[in-house]
């Protein structure tokens, strides 16, 4: 889950205004007090973790990312990682921008629906902790608003809801070595007529 938070808020953190300055980038929670509001500013909200049933299978499977922070096999390896399927997750975090300035706003829907940021179609979070790429949908916005603040003065906003696909495995993750050799029977489905024999190497240097 915290790497999740963590690839989001990297995502939208570094964005520049020209003339302007550097967009502040925070969650919303969890927060010991208020903090001071700065202009433009991007508040990030994770509004629910749900199971992702249509996305779920059985079975043992190979694991790309193994444990966390254990090692990985080259590609000429005769191991892996393996473990029951991991139980697929929607993350889904609201997203708002605040801007003083209705030319800010502007810029700022033009720019986060580039692929670099929000794009509304084949986004992807880059997730370093486990070494994978998961997909990122827009399943709402930008939509915008306006109101006058209690100094009645002009906020600008930018509201977005996004999706992340990401898996959990609740069970251990096994390292495995693969086969040197593998032979045996093959029979028709009730279990007599012989169809076949197979008898490999399965390319051990």
């Amino acid at each position: 889950m915290l790497n999740e938070d963590e690839a989001i808020l990297r995502r939208l953190s570094g964005i520049h205004i020209p003339q302007v300055g550097l967009v502040q980038v925070r969650f919303s929670t969890p927060e010991t007090e208020a903090a001071p509001m700065q202009w433009p500013s991007i508040t990030i909200t994770r509004r629910d973790i749900s199971p992702a049933v249509d996305r779920e299978h059985r079975g043992t499977v190979s694991i790309d990312y193994g444990p966390e922070g254990d090692e990985l096999p080259d590609s000429d390896d005769r191991w892996g990682w393996y473990a029951e399927c991991p139980l697929p997750f929607n993350f889904d975090y609201e997203i708002i921008v605040r801007t003083r300035f209705n030319a800010q706003q502007a810029y700022l829907i033009a720019l986060l629906g580039s692929e670099r940021y929000l794009p509304r179609r084949f986004g992807a979070l880059e997730i370093p902790q486990r070494n994978v790429r998961v997909s990122m949908d827009l399943i709402g916005g930008p939509t915008t608003n306006d109101y006058r603040d209690d100094d009645d003065k002009r906020v600008f906003e930018i509201h977005y809801l996004v999706r992340v696909f990401s898996e959990m495995t609740p069970w251990d993750i096994e390292r495995r070595n693969f086969p040197d050799h593998v032979e045996g029977t093959v029979f028709d489905r009730s279990g007599v007529k012989q169809l076949g024999y197979f008898d490999e190497t399965t390319g051990a240097q």
